[in-house]
C-alpha cells in the first residue's frame, strides 16, 4: 500500500506503509462480497459460513471466509482468502509445491498444493488482484464420498468465484 507524504515540501512521492493492520483492513472481504447465489452455484451451503482461520478471527495479512458443501459430514470445505501476500510469495514458501499456471474465468493465476499433503486432500488457486492476492482453497474431508481431485473442485468453483474478485 502507498500513500503521499503531504508534510514534506516539494513534489509528493509514494510512501510505502508497513502498517500491517491497515493493510489487512483494506483487503477485499470474501464474507461480504461473495453472494449466497454464487455460493450455491459453487456447491456450498451458505449457512456453513466461517470467517476464522483455525478458530482465530483476525490474522494479520489475511481475510478468509469458508463454507462446507453440506452442514454435517461434509465432503470438503471451500475457502476464499484475500491476502497481502503476492503470487510470488506463494512460490517462495517451501510448504507449497506443484505450481501450475492456470487461467480460469479469463483470469491468470497459479495452482499449487502443500508439500505435506500426502493424501491429495488440499488444493490452492491464487490470483493477483488490486494490491493483494485472492486465493481459493479446497480442503477435502478425510472420509469423503466425493472422488474428485481437490484441484478439480477448486477450478470448478473458480469459474463462478473469479468474476466477483477485485481487478
Amino acid at each position: 500500500m502507498t500513500g503521499c507524504d503531504a508534510t514534506t515540501g516539494g513534489t509528493a512521492s509514494p510512501e510505502t506503509t508497513t502498517d500491517a493492520v491497515a493493510a489487512t483492513e483494506a483487503l477485499w472481504d470474501p464474507c461480504s462480497q461473495v453472494s449466497e447465489d454464487v455460493l450455491r452455484q459453487v456447491g456450498v451451503d451458505p449457512s456453513t459460513r466461517d470467517n476464522t482461520i483455525s478458530g482465530v478471527e483476525r490474522v494479520e495479512g489475511w481475510k478468509l471466509c469458508s463454507w462446507k458443501d453440506k452442514p454435517t459430514r461434509e465432503n470438503y470445505r471451500l475457502g476464499v482468502w484475500s491476502t497481502t501476500q503476492t503470487v510470488e510469495d506463494s512460490k517462495r514458501d517451501t510448504n507449497n509445491v506443484g505450481f501450475t499456471e492456470v487461467t480460469l474465468s479469463g483470469r491468470s493465476g497459479i495452482q499449487f498444493k502443500q508439500a505435506n499433503d500426502t493424501h491429495n486432500e488440499v488444493c490452492f488457486l491464487r490470483f493477483p488482484a488490486d494490491n493483494q492476492s485472492i486465493e481459493i482453497s479446497i480442503y477435502k474431508a478425510v472420509s469423503t464420498e466425493d472422488e474428485r481431485d481437490p484441484c478439480d473442485i477448486a477450478a470448478a468453483a473458480a469459474e463462478s468465484l473469479v468474476p466477483v474478485f477485485p481487478s
